[in-house]
């Protein structure tokens, strides 16, 4: 065990937090879903991102990459004109087809609050300084709600910042009723603690997923950014390394646990390229501690990690739940889904996996590092075996259904023979024997072409459905 450890009251002097819930909207209910975002103007509006107002984070992606995640970036002075003037149903077709859209949340009625863990500590005041939420073409979204914690003082205690994020991520409407009696969280319309929880539900409630299976996350994931007085030399980490392991795996300060420092799985989800700055990535959380001894990572730091880097991070849970739902409808081994589910892994193979998004070379270093974080490679493999067997399975059941038809015909066929030279053999005259002889014959001639028909119609009809959403 990592006895040499020293425990010290870390100083905090810039940190935020950002808690992202993500769920999937279902997909009979996607444009609903922008329809009723839309029409809360007063609380919600579309964000249209201006190419001049950051142009450094939209060049940091490649050009595909940009069309991608900022879609709307695209749009010229004429057209945000006339989507202003469209009506809802008109704006929500429109963005319907958009890979990716942003809405802002208007802050005028929950911004400030507090949150009262133990006695240690008393109150923790923070402030909620944007919320948005990211929506993906198929209706896998995230609700991202930024924290700060406002302190009077100019250092924070780490403690506090682990205690929060620990606290905070779990106000989900799944994840409320882990929480402890004793937690108090007040604010101008933040009166009980429920509030978040009932918040995210007010969005999601109608239209989100049935299948509970496709959502992952009871808590919200972590994505949080400190920058530490204490690290004046840069073998201090090594004393540090204890708590930065709590910060990146979001536990409580309380936890007394001692991380083993011959884990190599710890090493494998940490990164650095400087001096004075280690990432950490896990499946529920995504940190960065910085040493305030650099002067980068108090200017520039803090604006990549949330302007670059948790793009990056939204892509990467973006193809992770994709991935999952796929294995998950794969499973079922539904043949009325074949057409759907072939339509949807091809365009997402084709316009939504990615292997390389940056030319920056940190940038693709962090990338990969979701990469594994998530295990996105080994998922694909995995969901790519899956689809040869559904489809190999599909395609042997519809042979059977084709071979079942003709077999038929070919019954059907050797009736009408036997019938016709029954019925002249024995020189039989009744009138109604010929006409049912030629029903008969006309039914097992139009049978295979009408099968045929009625597969080129249901073919269409998914493939109306799979383009409208």
């Amino acid at each position: 065990m990592l006895k040499e450890v020293i425990r010290l009251s870390l100083n905090v002097k810039y940190q935020y937090t950002h808690f992202i819930y993500p769920f999937v909207v279902e997909r009979s209910e996607y444009t609903n879903f922008l329809s009723s975002i839309l029409s809360q103007e007063k609380d919600w509006s579309l964000y249209v991102h201006n190419y001049e107002t950051d142009k450094e984070s939209y060049d940091f992606f490649l050009p595909y990459m940009k069309r991608f995640l900022f879609p709307t970036l695209f749009w010229n002075l004429d057209y945000e004109k006339q989507f202003k003037a469209m009506s809802l149903s008109k704006k929500v077709y429109n963005i319907s087809k958009l890979s990716c859209i942003t809405f802002d949340y208007q802050l005028s009625s929950i911004k400030t609050g507090s949150v009262e863990l133990d006695r240690r500590f008393g109150e923790i005041n923070f402030d909620i300084s944007s919320i948005r939420l990211i929506v993906f073409k198929g209706g896998i979204c995230f609700l991202d709600i930024k924290t700060e914690i406002e302190e009077p003082r100019e250092y924070i205690d780490f403690n506090k910042l682990l205690d929060f994020n620990n606290s905070f991520r779990k106000l989900t409407p799944r994840g409320i009723g882990s929480l402890s009696k004793l937690t108090k969280m007040r604010a101008r319309n933040i009166d009980k603690i429920e509030n978040i929880a009932i918040f995210i539900k007010s969005i999601i409630s109608g239209f989100e997923t049935k299948d509970i299976e496709k959502m992952y996350y009871d808590k919200m994931f972590t994505y949080s950014y400190a920058c530490v007085d204490d690290w004046k030399k840069e073998n201090d980490f090594d004393i540090m390394k204890n708590d930065f392991f709590k910060f990146q795996y979001v536990m409580s300060s309380k936890s007394s646990a001692i991380f083993n420092k011959n884990c190599t799985t710890l090493y494998e989800n940490m990164y650095s390229r400087w001096q004075y700055s280690m990432f950490g990535f896990s499946k529920e959380s995504g940190v960065v501690l910085v040493s305030e001894r650099e002067k980068y990572n108090i200017t520039k730091m803090p604006y990549n990690f949330e302007k670059k880097y948790l793009y990056m991070l939204l892509l990467a849970l973006y193809q992770r739940i994709t991935l999952m739902n796929f294995s998950q409808d794969l499973a079922k081994k539904d043949k009325s889904m074949a057409r759907s589910l072939t339509n949807r892994f091809t365009k997402f193979t084709h316009f939504s996996w990615f292997s390389e998004i940056t030319n920056s070379e940190n940038g693709m270093e962090i990338w990969e590092n979701w990469v594994k974080a998530f295990k996105l490679k080994e998922l694909f493999d995995e969901v790519h075996k899956e689809y040869i067997e559904y489809y190999d399975f599909v395609k042997s059941t519809g042979q059977e259904r084709f071979n079942l038809v003709i077999m038929l015909t070919y019954v059907v066929n050797i009736a009408f023979s036997g019938i016709s030279l029954f019925a002249n053999l024995f020189n039989f005259r009744e009138h109604w024997l010929a006409p049912v002889i030629l029903a008969l014959m006309v039914t097992a001639m139009s049978s295979y072409p009408i099968f045929l028909i009625s597969r080129w119609i249901k073919h269409k009809i998914e493939n109306k459905m799979d383009n409208d959403i």
